[in-house]
């Protein structure tokens, strides 16, 4: 059921993380790289509002995170969601 969910809720602009990160614009392209990476590891029949909570999410838990603007290549970008993922799908 993921169809349902729009991702481009989810996306930022360099502005929305200003107040973090000097670099602005490479943190909005790595957030958005994320999301964009949740959302296609997502299963297909995925509960819409579980996968609309995961990416919610992904705001408090790397918005204001230096990380953000330090991932080197796409591969720690998929390593970090499915670090986030397993850590969301915790009881």
């Amino acid at each position: 059921m993921k169809e349902l969910v729009s991702v481009h809720e989810f996306l930022v602009q360099p502005d929305d993380l200003s107040d973090w990160h000097l670099e602005s614009e490479l943190a909005a392209d790595n957030y958005n790289q994320v999301i964009h990476c949740l959302y296609q590891n997502a299963d297909e029949d995925i509960d819409t509002e579980k996968l609309t909570t995961q990416l919610a999410n992904v705001w408090q838990a790397l918005a204001a995170d230096e990380y953000l603007t330090e991932f080197e290549d796409e591969s720690e970008i998929v390593t970090w969601v499915e670090e986030y993922l397993a850590v969301q799908t915790k009881p």
